[in-house]
């Protein structure tokens, strides 16, 4: 079983994305990757210990952008670690941008840019395209 100290109250519980059972926070994005920090998978059970009392104490948590990135790394929420979308979603995604409106790409890019950093640099490069060709096809017939 894995252990994770709230961020916010110093309570212990199960996991990081579960809510607190102390004060029913349940971190989100960056929340998670601070979550991370103060988990077993990065901190020793003398260090959550340390961890929850200067919370409890109500000390705030300021972790550095090493740190955070290396939580990034971790969680698969960088670059380097995000796979992105398989060919077939790739492909599916152009499509659906040229046959139809590229905003299902622009809406996958948005919300996509923080979780999945490479799927949503994917989504946005196969969306742009698309945009553009739309543009152009609004503007040639507008003239025609």
């Amino acid at each position: 079983m894995s252990r994770a100290v709230c961020t916010r109250c110093g309570a212990d519980r199960a996991a990081i994305e579960l809510a607190c059972p102390g004060c029913g926070h349940r971190p989100s994005r960056d929340g998670l990757l601070v979550a991370w920090l103060v988990s077993d998978a990065n901190l020793s059970s003398d260090d959550l210990d340390a961890a929850a009392a200067r919370i409890k104490a109500g000390q705030p948590l300021h972790p550095t952008r090493a740190q955070l990135e290396r939580a990034r790394r971790a969680l698969g929420a960088h670059l380097t670690s995000d796979p992105g979308l398989p060919v077939s979603q790739r492909v599916a995604l152009l499509v659906v941008g040229l046959a139809i409106t590229p905003l299902p790409g622009l809406i996958l890019w948005y919300w996509w840019r923080a979780s999945r950093p490479r799927a949503s640099l994917q989504a946005l490069a196969l969306s742009l395209p698309a945009g553009v060709f739309y543009i152009v096809l609004v503007l040639v017939l507008r003239l025609a």
